[in-house]
Protein backbone atom coordinates (compact mmCIF):
# COMPACT_ATOMS: atom_id res chain seq x y z
CA UNK A 1 0.00 0.00 0.00
CA UNK A 2 1.14 3.54 -0.58
CA UNK A 3 0.20 7.15 0.25
CA UNK A 4 0.49 10.43 -1.66
CA UNK A 5 -0.05 14.20 -0.94
CA UNK A 6 -2.52 16.19 -3.06
CA UNK A 7 -0.96 17.21 -6.37
CA UNK A 8 2.40 17.96 -4.72
CA UNK A 9 3.53 14.37 -4.53
CA UNK A 10 2.26 12.51 -7.54
CA UNK A 11 -0.41 12.63 -10.21
CA UNK A 12 -1.33 8.98 -9.75
CA UNK A 13 -1.85 6.86 -6.71
CA UNK A 14 -2.16 3.12 -7.12
CA UNK A 15 -3.54 0.83 -4.47
CA UNK A 16 -2.55 -2.80 -4.97
CA UNK A 17 -5.31 -4.74 -3.36
CA UNK A 18 -6.24 -8.42 -3.60
CA UNK A 19 -9.90 -7.93 -4.41
CA UNK A 20 -12.07 -8.49 -7.45
CA UNK A 21 -15.41 -6.97 -6.55
CA UNK A 22 -14.62 -3.34 -5.79
CA UNK A 23 -16.11 -1.81 -8.93
CA UNK A 24 -19.67 -1.46 -7.71
CA UNK A 25 -18.74 0.75 -4.74
CA UNK A 26 -16.74 3.47 -6.49
CA UNK A 27 -18.96 4.22 -9.49
CA UNK A 28 -19.58 7.94 -10.06
CA UNK A 29 -16.13 9.21 -8.90
CA UNK A 30 -14.31 10.93 -11.77
CA UNK A 31 -10.82 11.03 -10.28
CA UNK A 32 -11.03 7.77 -8.32
CA UNK A 33 -11.88 4.63 -10.26
CA UNK A 34 -11.04 0.87 -10.14
CA UNK A 35 -8.81 -0.75 -12.66
CA UNK A 36 -8.94 -4.50 -12.21
CA UNK A 37 -7.85 -5.33 -8.69
CA UNK A 38 -6.41 -1.83 -8.27
CA UNK A 39 -7.94 1.56 -7.22
CA UNK A 40 -6.56 4.47 -9.24
CA UNK A 41 -6.62 8.06 -7.88
CA UNK A 42 -5.78 10.29 -10.82
CA UNK A 43 -5.31 13.61 -8.92
CA UNK A 44 -4.58 13.49 -5.21
CA UNK A 45 -6.43 16.15 -3.20
CA UNK A 46 -6.46 16.93 0.50
CA UNK A 47 -10.16 15.98 0.65
CA UNK A 48 -9.29 12.42 -0.45
CA UNK A 49 -7.39 11.79 2.77
CA UNK A 50 -8.93 9.06 4.89
CA UNK A 51 -9.61 5.28 5.06
CA UNK A 52 -10.15 3.07 1.98
CA UNK A 53 -11.62 -0.43 2.43
CA UNK A 54 -11.40 -3.36 0.00
CA UNK A 55 -14.14 -6.02 0.30
CA UNK A 56 -13.67 -9.59 -1.07
CA UNK A 57 -16.71 -11.91 -1.21
CA UNK A 58 -16.47 -15.71 -1.66
CA UNK A 59 -18.57 -18.86 -0.99
CA UNK A 60 -17.61 -21.98 0.85
CA UNK A 61 -19.95 -25.00 1.33
CA UNK A 62 -22.95 -22.89 0.41
CA UNK A 63 -22.15 -20.03 2.74
CA UNK A 64 -21.05 -16.49 1.66
CA UNK A 65 -18.09 -14.82 3.39
CA UNK A 66 -16.78 -11.21 3.19
CA UNK A 67 -13.15 -10.34 3.79
CA UNK A 68 -12.13 -6.67 4.25
CA UNK A 69 -8.90 -4.77 4.49
CA UNK A 70 -8.66 -1.02 5.26
CA UNK A 71 -5.85 1.23 4.13
CA UNK A 72 -5.38 4.76 5.57
CA UNK A 73 -4.19 7.40 3.13
CA UNK A 74 -2.39 10.53 4.40
CA UNK A 75 -1.87 13.55 2.11
CA UNK A 76 1.54 15.21 2.55
CA UNK A 77 3.58 17.88 0.78
CA UNK A 78 5.34 17.27 -2.48
CA UNK A 79 9.12 16.80 -2.19
CA UNK A 80 9.46 18.79 -5.41
CA UNK A 81 8.27 21.89 -3.58
CA UNK A 82 10.14 21.40 -0.34
CA UNK A 83 12.13 24.44 0.85
CA UNK A 84 14.98 25.18 3.23
CA UNK A 85 13.93 26.64 6.62
CA UNK A 86 11.97 29.91 6.32
CA UNK A 87 12.50 32.45 9.16
CA UNK A 88 9.57 34.57 10.33
CA UNK A 89 11.43 36.02 13.30
CA UNK A 90 13.87 37.37 14.24
CA UNK A 91 14.29 39.74 11.30
CA UNK A 92 15.84 43.11 10.50
CA UNK A 93 12.51 44.95 10.89
CA UNK A 94 12.09 44.07 14.58
CA UNK A 95 14.37 45.72 17.15
CA UNK A 96 14.40 44.53 20.76
CA UNK A 97 15.15 47.62 22.83
CA UNK A 98 15.40 47.09 26.57
CA UNK A 99 16.80 48.67 29.68
CA UNK A 100 19.35 46.88 31.85
CA UNK A 101 17.53 44.62 34.33
CA UNK A 102 14.68 43.72 31.97
CA UNK A 103 14.04 40.14 30.83
CA UNK A 104 15.28 39.56 27.29
CA UNK A 105 12.82 37.30 25.43
CA UNK A 106 13.74 36.37 21.85
CA UNK A 107 11.36 34.11 19.87
CA UNK A 108 12.72 32.29 16.82
CA UNK A 109 9.88 31.23 14.51
CA UNK A 110 10.79 28.96 11.58
CA UNK A 111 8.53 27.36 8.95
CA UNK A 112 9.41 23.89 7.59
CA UNK A 113 7.85 22.26 4.55
CA UNK A 114 7.29 18.47 4.63
CA UNK A 115 10.27 16.31 3.76
CA UNK A 116 10.06 12.57 4.31
CA UNK A 117 12.62 11.26 6.77
CA UNK A 118 14.12 14.76 7.20
CA UNK A 119 15.17 16.09 10.60
CA UNK A 120 14.14 19.62 11.55
CA UNK A 121 16.45 21.44 13.95
CA UNK A 122 16.29 24.94 15.50
CA UNK A 123 18.87 26.31 17.95
CA UNK A 124 20.17 29.61 19.35
CA UNK A 125 23.75 30.77 19.68
CA UNK A 126 25.12 33.59 21.86
CA UNK A 127 28.32 35.09 20.51
CA UNK A 128 28.68 31.94 18.38
CA UNK A 129 28.28 29.52 21.32
CA UNK A 130 25.35 27.09 21.37
CA UNK A 131 22.91 27.78 24.20
CA UNK A 132 23.05 24.09 25.18
CA UNK A 133 26.50 24.86 26.54
CA UNK A 134 25.39 27.95 28.50
CA UNK A 135 23.87 27.47 31.92
CA UNK A 136 22.29 30.87 32.68
CA UNK A 137 19.78 31.02 29.82
CA UNK A 138 16.39 29.43 29.37
CA UNK A 139 15.24 27.94 26.06
CA UNK A 140 11.72 26.65 25.38
CA UNK A 141 10.36 25.16 22.15
CA UNK A 142 6.87 24.65 20.74
CA UNK A 143 5.66 23.12 17.48
CA UNK A 144 2.61 24.13 15.42
CA UNK A 145 1.42 21.58 12.81
CA UNK A 146 0.29 22.79 9.40
CA UNK A 147 -1.44 21.20 6.39
CA UNK A 148 0.30 18.47 4.42
CA UNK A 149 2.64 17.74 7.35
CA UNK A 150 4.24 21.20 7.16
CA UNK A 151 5.03 22.73 10.56
CA UNK A 152 6.22 25.84 12.37
CA UNK A 153 8.71 25.59 15.20
CA UNK A 154 9.03 28.40 17.76
CA UNK A 155 12.15 28.28 19.92
CA UNK A 156 12.26 31.03 22.55
CA UNK A 157 15.44 32.22 24.23
CA UNK A 158 15.08 34.01 27.58
CA UNK A 159 17.81 35.87 29.46
CA UNK A 160 16.48 36.89 32.87
CA UNK A 161 17.44 40.35 34.16
CA UNK A 162 19.75 41.11 31.29
CA UNK A 163 22.86 43.13 32.11
CA UNK A 164 24.32 45.84 29.86
CA UNK A 165 26.86 43.23 28.69
CA UNK A 166 24.03 40.81 27.80
CA UNK A 167 22.37 43.48 25.64
CA UNK A 168 25.59 43.91 23.65
CA UNK A 169 25.96 40.22 22.69
CA UNK A 170 25.23 38.58 19.36
CA UNK A 171 22.04 36.47 19.42
CA UNK A 172 21.58 34.32 16.31
CA UNK A 173 18.97 31.65 15.57
CA UNK A 174 19.85 28.71 13.29
CA UNK A 175 17.57 26.20 11.56
CA UNK A 176 18.25 23.16 9.38
CA UNK A 177 16.47 20.45 7.38
CA UNK A 178 17.40 18.17 4.50
CA UNK A 179 17.07 21.07 2.06
CA UNK A 180 19.58 23.33 3.76
CA UNK A 181 20.51 25.48 6.70
CA UNK A 182 19.82 29.15 7.49
CA UNK A 183 20.21 31.69 10.27
CA UNK A 184 18.81 35.04 11.36
CA UNK A 185 20.24 37.46 13.90
CA UNK A 186 18.13 39.29 16.51
CA UNK A 187 18.76 43.04 16.76
CA UNK A 188 19.12 43.86 20.46
CA UNK A 189 19.79 47.39 21.71
CA UNK A 190 20.00 49.06 25.06
CA UNK A 191 17.29 51.66 25.52
CA UNK A 192 18.77 55.14 25.77
CA UNK A 193 18.07 56.61 29.19
CA UNK A 194 16.09 59.81 29.29
CA UNK A 195 18.37 62.87 29.58
CA UNK A 196 18.73 64.44 32.99
CA UNK A 197 17.39 67.75 31.72
CA UNK A 198 13.92 66.30 30.99
CA UNK A 199 12.50 68.31 33.88
CA UNK A 200 14.06 71.48 32.53
CA UNK A 201 12.67 70.79 29.08
CA UNK A 202 9.22 70.07 30.50
CA UNK A 203 9.30 73.28 32.54
CA UNK A 204 10.45 75.28 29.53
CA UNK A 205 7.73 73.79 27.33
CA UNK A 206 5.13 74.38 30.02
CA UNK A 207 6.24 78.00 30.45
CA UNK A 208 6.09 78.54 26.69
CA UNK A 209 2.59 77.09 26.46
CA UNK A 210 1.49 79.18 29.46
CA UNK A 211 2.94 82.31 27.87
CA UNK A 212 1.11 81.61 24.60
CA UNK A 213 -2.17 81.07 26.48
CA UNK A 214 -1.67 84.30 28.45
CA UNK A 215 -0.93 86.23 25.25
CA UNK A 216 -4.04 84.81 23.60
CA UNK A 217 -6.16 85.80 26.60
CA UNK A 218 -4.60 89.26 26.70
CA UNK A 219 -5.23 89.73 22.99
CA UNK A 220 -8.81 88.49 23.33
CA UNK A 221 -9.50 90.91 26.20
CA UNK A 222 -7.41 93.89 25.11
CA UNK A 223 -7.40 93.60 21.31
CA UNK A 224 -9.20 96.95 20.97
CA UNK A 225 -6.60 98.71 23.09
CA UNK A 226 -3.77 97.05 21.15
CA UNK A 227 -5.18 98.06 17.76
CA UNK A 228 -5.79 101.63 18.93
CA UNK A 229 -2.28 101.79 20.39
CA UNK A 230 -0.82 100.67 17.08
CA UNK A 231 -2.92 103.19 15.17
CA UNK A 232 -1.90 106.00 17.50
CA UNK A 233 1.84 105.30 17.23
CA UNK A 234 2.33 103.72 13.81
CA UNK A 235 -0.79 104.49 11.79
CA UNK A 236 -0.85 107.06 8.98
CA UNK A 237 -3.02 110.10 9.53
CA UNK A 238 -5.95 109.65 7.12
CA UNK A 239 -7.11 113.27 7.42
CA UNK A 240 -4.00 114.78 5.84
CA UNK A 241 -4.46 115.75 2.17
CA UNK A 242 -7.64 113.67 1.90
CA UNK A 243 -9.55 116.47 0.21
CA UNK A 244 -12.34 116.24 2.79
CA UNK A 245 -13.63 119.16 4.80
CA UNK A 246 -15.13 117.02 7.57
CA UNK A 247 -14.09 113.83 9.31
CA UNK A 248 -17.59 112.66 10.25
CA UNK A 249 -21.10 113.56 9.09
CA UNK A 250 -23.64 112.70 11.82
CA UNK A 251 -27.07 111.49 10.70
CA UNK A 252 -29.80 111.25 13.35
CA UNK A 253 -33.52 111.62 13.91
CA UNK A 254 -34.55 115.21 14.53
CA UNK A 255 -36.14 115.06 17.97
CA UNK A 256 -35.14 116.36 21.38
CA UNK A 257 -33.66 113.10 22.79
CA UNK A 258 -31.49 112.24 19.78
CA UNK A 259 -30.38 115.86 19.37
CA UNK A 260 -29.23 115.96 22.99
CA UNK A 261 -27.27 112.70 22.51
CA UNK A 262 -25.61 113.98 19.33
CA UNK A 263 -24.90 117.59 20.31
CA UNK A 264 -23.79 116.95 23.89
CA UNK A 265 -22.47 113.41 24.08
CA UNK A 266 -21.13 112.53 20.61
CA UNK A 267 -19.90 115.98 19.75
CA UNK A 268 -18.42 116.53 23.22
CA UNK A 269 -16.20 113.44 23.05
CA UNK A 270 -15.42 113.20 19.31
CA UNK A 271 -14.55 116.89 18.89
CA UNK A 272 -13.22 117.88 22.29
CA UNK A 273 -11.45 114.67 23.30
CA UNK A 274 -10.57 112.85 20.05
CA UNK A 275 -10.07 115.94 17.88
CA UNK A 276 -12.40 114.96 15.01
CA UNK A 277 -14.22 117.58 12.94
CA UNK A 278 -17.93 116.77 12.86
CA UNK A 279 -20.54 117.97 10.38
CA UNK A 280 -23.95 118.36 12.00
CA UNK A 281 -26.53 119.58 9.51
CA UNK A 282 -28.62 121.68 11.87
CA UNK A 283 -25.49 123.36 13.18
CA UNK A 284 -23.33 123.76 10.07
CA UNK A 285 -25.86 124.39 7.28
CA UNK A 286 -26.60 127.91 6.04
CA UNK A 287 -30.17 129.18 6.29
CA UNK A 288 -32.20 129.36 3.08
CA UNK A 289 -30.44 126.50 1.30
CA UNK A 290 -32.03 123.46 -0.34
CA UNK A 291 -31.97 120.63 2.19
CA UNK A 292 -31.39 117.83 -0.31
CA UNK A 293 -28.53 119.55 -2.10
CA UNK A 294 -26.83 120.61 1.10
CA UNK A 295 -27.19 117.12 2.60
CA UNK A 296 -25.56 115.45 -0.40
CA UNK A 297 -22.83 118.11 -0.44
CA UNK A 298 -22.00 117.57 3.23
CA UNK A 299 -21.83 113.79 2.76
CA UNK A 300 -19.47 114.24 -0.21
CA UNK A 301 -17.21 116.40 1.94
CA UNK A 302 -16.99 113.83 4.81
CA UNK A 303 -14.86 110.73 5.32
CA UNK A 304 -17.39 108.90 7.47
CA UNK A 305 -21.18 108.85 7.78
CA UNK A 306 -22.14 108.13 11.40
CA UNK A 307 -25.76 106.94 11.61
CA UNK A 308 -27.47 107.13 15.03
CA UNK A 309 -30.18 104.44 14.87
CA UNK A 310 -33.42 104.70 16.83
CA UNK A 311 -37.11 103.93 16.17
CA UNK A 312 -37.63 107.57 15.11
CA UNK A 313 -34.84 107.27 12.53
CA UNK A 314 -36.70 104.85 10.27
CA UNK A 315 -39.85 106.94 9.86
CA UNK A 316 -40.59 107.39 6.13
CA UNK A 317 -39.95 110.72 4.49
CA UNK A 318 -37.43 111.99 7.03
CA UNK A 319 -34.17 113.71 6.21
CA UNK A 320 -32.34 110.98 8.16
CA UNK A 321 -33.41 108.29 5.67
CA UNK A 322 -32.22 110.52 2.81
CA UNK A 323 -28.81 110.76 4.48
CA UNK A 324 -28.62 106.99 5.00
CA UNK A 325 -29.53 106.18 1.39
CA UNK A 326 -27.08 108.75 0.04
CA UNK A 327 -24.26 107.40 2.22
CA UNK A 328 -24.88 103.76 1.31
CA UNK A 329 -25.10 104.59 -2.38
CA UNK A 330 -21.87 106.59 -2.23
CA UNK A 331 -20.08 103.75 -0.34
CA UNK A 332 -21.29 101.12 -2.84
CA UNK A 333 -20.57 103.07 -6.03
CA UNK A 334 -17.61 105.38 -5.33
CA UNK A 335 -16.23 103.97 -2.12
CA UNK A 336 -15.00 107.35 -0.82
CA UNK A 337 -17.10 107.27 2.37
CA UNK A 338 -17.64 104.63 5.05
CA UNK A 339 -20.93 104.19 6.95
CA UNK A 340 -20.82 103.63 10.74
CA UNK A 341 -23.93 102.37 12.55
CA UNK A 342 -24.46 103.38 16.19
CA UNK A 343 -27.52 101.81 17.85
CA UNK A 344 -28.84 104.44 20.24
CA UNK A 345 -32.10 102.57 20.80
CA UNK A 346 -33.25 99.14 19.58
CA UNK A 347 -35.31 99.06 16.37
CA UNK A 348 -37.63 96.08 16.67
CA UNK A 349 -38.98 96.00 13.12
CA UNK A 350 -38.14 98.03 10.05
CA UNK A 351 -39.35 97.89 6.46
CA UNK A 352 -36.57 100.14 5.16
CA UNK A 353 -34.64 98.04 2.66
CA UNK A 354 -31.46 100.11 2.87
CA UNK A 355 -31.34 99.80 6.65
CA UNK A 356 -31.75 96.00 6.48
CA UNK A 357 -28.88 95.78 4.00
CA UNK A 358 -26.70 98.05 6.11
CA UNK A 359 -27.34 96.08 9.32
CA UNK A 360 -26.53 92.82 7.52
CA UNK A 361 -23.25 94.12 6.05
CA UNK A 362 -21.90 96.50 8.70
CA UNK A 363 -20.87 96.23 12.33
CA UNK A 364 -23.32 97.82 14.77
CA UNK A 365 -21.83 99.68 17.77
CA UNK A 366 -24.32 99.61 20.64
CA UNK A 367 -24.86 102.49 23.07
CA UNK A 368 -25.60 101.07 26.54
CA UNK A 369 -26.62 104.20 28.42
CA UNK A 370 -24.75 104.84 31.65
CA UNK A 371 -22.27 102.03 30.94
CA UNK A 372 -21.11 103.76 27.74
CA UNK A 373 -20.72 107.33 29.00
CA UNK A 374 -17.16 107.03 30.23
CA UNK A 375 -14.92 108.24 27.34
CA UNK A 376 -12.36 105.44 27.91
CA UNK A 377 -15.07 102.77 27.81
CA UNK A 378 -15.55 100.05 25.21
CA UNK A 379 -18.19 101.97 23.23
CA UNK A 380 -15.82 104.81 22.44
CA UNK A 381 -12.96 102.45 21.63
CA UNK A 382 -15.13 100.51 19.16
CA UNK A 383 -16.32 103.79 17.64
CA UNK A 384 -12.79 105.19 17.39
CA UNK A 385 -11.68 102.03 15.61
CA UNK A 386 -14.20 102.78 12.82
CA UNK A 387 -13.22 106.46 12.56
CA UNK A 388 -10.29 107.77 10.47
CA UNK A 389 -6.79 107.55 11.95
CA UNK A 390 -5.95 111.03 13.20
CA UNK A 391 -2.87 112.20 15.07
CA UNK A 392 -3.81 114.33 18.08
CA UNK A 393 -1.15 116.49 19.73
CA UNK A 394 -2.11 117.29 23.29
CA UNK A 395 -0.36 120.04 25.20
CA UNK A 396 0.77 119.24 28.72
CA UNK A 397 -0.79 121.03 31.64
CA UNK A 398 1.21 123.34 33.84
CA UNK A 399 1.95 120.66 36.44
CA UNK A 400 3.36 118.31 33.77
CA UNK A 401 0.48 115.82 33.90
CA UNK A 402 -1.65 114.63 30.99
CA UNK A 403 -5.05 116.38 30.78
CA UNK A 404 -7.84 114.06 31.86
CA UNK A 405 -10.92 113.22 29.79
CA UNK A 406 -14.00 115.27 30.55
CA UNK A 407 -16.61 113.19 32.33
CA UNK A 408 -19.89 113.08 30.41
CA UNK A 409 -21.73 113.34 33.66
CA UNK A 410 -20.47 116.90 33.94
CA UNK A 411 -21.45 117.91 30.40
Amino acid sequence: MGSAGCSQVSWHLVFLVLCLFVTGLVDGFNERHPQGPRLIIGVVRSAYEGNYTCIVTFKDHGRTYNLTRTVKMKVVGSPNKALPPQFTSPNEKVVYELEAGDDLVLPCEVFFTFLKDSRTEVWWTIDGKNTDDIMDVKVTQSEIPRRFEDKTIIRTLTVAKATPEDLKRNYTCYARNARGEGHSQAIVRMKVAAPKYTVELACGLGATILLVVVLIVIYHVYWLEMVLFYRAHFGTDETILDGKEYDVYVSYARNAEEEEFVLLTLRGVLENEFGYKLCIFDRDSLPGGIVTDETLSFIQKSQRLLVVLSPNYVMQGTQALLELKAGLENMASKGNIKVILVQYKVIKKSKVKELKQAKAALTIIKWKGEKSKFPKGRFWKELQLELPVKKIIRSSSLDGQEPSYVSLRNV
